[in-house]
C-alpha cells in the first residue's frame, strides 16, 4: 500500500502503471487523500506505516498501523515533516487522538479497497513469482538476476545497491528479510528506523505494457454474457461508468437512454453492490464499486 502511494505520486514507469494511476486518483476516496500528506512523491515517509507483520490478510496490517505506540508515531510524524508546515490532522495523530487515528483507518481501508483489492489477485501472483526467483539466492543474486549491474559485493559480507540516499543497513546477525514488491519502482527499499528488523523490498519484472491489461487478459465476462446477465441495457451502464465517473444525465445522453431510465438501472446496479452513487449538489455521480471493476476485470 505504502510503495502504491509512491507510485500514484512520482509518476514514474507510466507504460506499466499509467492506466491505473489515472484510475485510481479519478475514484480515490476523498477520506483516503490524507494518505497523500503522510507519503509524498519523494523522500521519506514514516515507518510504522510499513509494520513488519506476516500473514495476507490487509486489515491486520492496518490493525498494526493504527496499533503504534504513541511516542513512535510522534517521532516518525517529526522526520517526515521537520520544522515545515504540517497538516492540523497529523498533529492530531501525533497525539494518537481517537478520531484522527479513526479516519487514518478509514482512509487506508478505503484506499485498498479502490487501488488495490480489485487486482490483488495478480499483484501476489507476480509478487509470488518474484519470491520464487529469490527462495535459493542471497541479496546480491537476487539483484542480478534483475540485471541491476549497480549491486556488487565489496568486501563478501557486504552486499551495495543504488539506493535513494547514502544508508548503512547492518545486520548484526539478525538475517535480511527479502520481499518482491510489486510497486517497487526501481531501488530496492528498506526501514530509515535501523532498529527495525531488517527488511528490503526488492523491485519485480514487469513486462513492457499497463499492469491492468495484463490482468484482465483472459478474464472478465464477454459483452454476450453482460447482457444475457444483467440485460443489455444495464450492462451498458456498468461499461460506460468503467470509462469514466458519470452524472445520472450522462448516463442518459451517453445511452441515448431517459434520465428516469438511467436513474432506474443505476439504483438497481447500486442494489447489487456494483456501483456506487454520490450527490454534489443537483447531480448524482455513479461510478464502479471495487465489486463493479473487478466483475468487469476489463480496466481501460
Amino acid at each position: 500500500m505504502l510503495l502504491s502511494l509512491y507510485m500514484l505520486g512520482e509518476a514514474s514507469d507510466e507504460t506499466v502503471f499509467g492506466q491505473w494511476r489515472q484510475r485510481v486518483l479519478h475514484r480515490m476516496p476523498r477520506e483516503s487523500r490524507i494518505l497523500l500528506d503522510l507519503v509524498p512523491a519523494q523522500g521519506y515517509s514514516p515507518d510504522f506505516l510499513s509494520p513488519c507483520l506476516g500473514g495476507e490478510d490487509p486489515t491486520d496490517g492496518i490493525d498494526a498501523v493504527l496499533n503504534t505506540p504513541r511516542g513512535r508515531i510522534a517521532e516518525q510524524l517529526d522526520l517526515r515533516f521537520g520544522d515545515g508546515p504540517r497538516p492540523t490532522w497529523t498533529r492530531a495523530l501525533a497525539r494518537k487522538e481517537s478520531a484522527a487515528v479513526r479516519a487514518l483507518g478509514r482512509s487506508m481501508r478505503g484506499y485498498f479497497d479502490v487501488a488495490l483489492r480489485p487486482y490483488w489477485r495478480y499483484i501476489s501472483q507476480i509478487a509470488e513469482r518474484g519470491a520464487a526467483a529469490a527462495r535459493d539466492g542471497t541479496a546480491s543474486l537476487i539483484l542480478r538476476l534483475k540485471d541491476r549491474p549497480s549491486v556488487r559485493s565489496a568486501p563478501r559480507t557486504t552486499v551495495e545497491l543504488a539506493y535513494g540516499m547514502e544508508q548503512d543497513l547492518e545486520l548484526r546477525g539478525r538475517g535480511l528479510m527479502l520481499v518482491p514488491a510489486f510497486f517497487c519502482a526501481v531501488n530496492p527499499v528498506t526501514f530509515h528506523d535501523p532498529s527495525l528488523p531488517p527488511v528490503l523490498l526488492y523491485p519485480v519484472a514487469h513486462q513492457p505494457a499497463s499492469f491492468l491489461a495484463r490482468a484482465a487478459a483472459g478474464s472478465g465476462p464477454t459483452e454476450e454474457v453482460l447482457r444475457r446477465l444483467f440485460g443489455r441495457t444495464r450492462a451498458l451502464v456498468l461499461r460506460t461508468l468503467s470509462e469514466s465517473v458519470r452524472t445520472t444525465g450522462e448516463i442518459a445522453r451517453v445511452l441515448d437512454i431517459s434520465v428516469a431510465s438511467a436513474s432506474e438501472h443505476a439504483s438497481l446496479l447500486r442494489a447489487a453492490g456494483l456501483v456506487a452513487s454520490e450527490r454534489y449538489g443537483n447531480t448524482v455521480r455513479h461510478t464502479l464499486t471495487p465489486l463493479g471493476v473487478e466483475l468487469l476485470h476489463q480496466p481501460r
